[in-house]
């Protein structure tokens, strides 16, 4: 008698402890709803966005940036959902679920999106903002004549240009190969995208450059397939290169962007005041993704010396050397895909 005496109160104190967990759990949620900011109004806009980065990259972090910033603004009137690692498909294919409104939004390096709007092959051209400064190179993408030619050219595709974020930082090189002078380039078989102007630069250096899909990159550097390839420094440590490359090479020859396209339609149908909000939220996470970029240029850089890897920094008058092999080859080139008002622009962008 006693044990089921001790064991009906045991069960009316178990009974006690939650109604007062159930009471505690409800004023926090209560009070976390009331300090919630309000929806700006009772329309709901969703946008999905996806990207080729892996997660915690800069292109996803950027990303979840903006999500935090405009459904905070926003007050949930506005979401964002992030899919990462081409979950949504390739480059080209999510450009065309863009295009079609399938999808909402992309941040993205820009290099895949040159097929459906040429403007953009300008930033092909090697060494084109060599030595200049992140407040004069972000003037030259978001406040020239030619970013003015881009954005109509992304409008009458479909697109709408947000903004292109920069920290002044570059594709550089990594190697199995020591590498100090122009004529060290001779021969290297190199790994670089899809890229007929890619391609062209590195061939007027003497290179041998050769297309590899990024996912078979690490097996054909460890294989020796090729002696080198070239990304930004935060997607080559996260690739894990230091692991099967012996040389960082500081080549800083083609510009690290992230840009920021949204559909236009989607983009066009709200209300002026939610507008207002996504372009504020885009602007602070574009501050962010550049103070991560700046971040990475130099925390990733160390990790991938600390690593193991060697840094050879080119002297100037190499750098100098190699602009002036190939600067003109890949600009008569690109010149074919943009046509000469464009690349007028954009020349006249760089000297103003």
């Amino acid at each position: 008698m006693m044990r089921k005496k001790l064991l009906a109160v045991g069960m009316m104190l178990i009974m006690l402890l939650v109604s007062a967990c159930g009471t505690n759990n409800s004023k926090q949620q209560n009070g976390a709803s009331q300090n919630a900011a309000k929806p700006i109004g009772e329309e709901k806009f969703d946008y999905i966005f996806g990207h080729g980065a892996a997660e915690k990259s800069i292109g996803d972090l950027y990303c979840h940036k903006f999500k935090e910033l405009v459904e905070a603004k926003s007050g949930g009137a506005i979401t964002v959902e992030v899919y990462s690692g081409n979950q949504l498909g390739t480059y080209g294919e999510m450009m065309q679920s863009l295009q079609n409104g399938d999808i909402g939004g992309m941040i993205f390096q820009p290099s895949p999106a040159v097929s459906f709007v040429p403007e953009l092959a300008v930033l092909d051209i090697p060494y084109a903002f060599l030595g200049m400064k992140q407040d004069k190179i972000d003037k030259v993408l978001n406040n020239s004549k030619y970013a003015d030619m881009l954005r109509k050219s992304f409008a009458d595709k479909g697109y709408k240009y947000v903004s292109m974020a920069q920290a002044a930082s570059f594709r550089e090189t990594t190697s199995n190969k020591e590498i100090h002078k122009v004529e060290d380039f001779q021969g290297l078989k190199i790994r670089t995208l899809e890229n007929n102007n890619h391609i062209e630069f590195w061939k007027s250096i003497g290179a041998n450059p050769t297309p590899i899909a990024f996912g078979e990159l690490y097996l054909s550097l460890q294989q020796h397939l090729v002696d080198a390839q070239e990304n930004p420094y935060d997607t080559a440590l996260n690739a894990g290169f230091p692991e099967v490359q012996k040389y960082l090479v500081e080549t800083h020859h083609i510009l690290y962007p992230n840009i920021f396209l949204v559909n236009k339609a989607k983009y066009d149908s709200m209300p002026d005041n939610y507008k207002k909000v996504f372009d504020e939220a885009a602007a602070e996470a574009k501050k962010y993704a550049e103070d991560v970029m700046k971040k990475s240029a130099v925390d990733d850089r160390k990790k991938m010396i600390a690593a193991g890897m060697q840094d050879i920094e080119l002297d100037q008058s190499v750098l100098q050397k190699l602009k002036e092999m190939s600067f003109d080859k890949v600009t008569d080139q690109v010149r074919s895909q943009v046509g000469d008002s464009t690349m007028q622009a954009f020349l006249e962008a760089l000297k103003n």
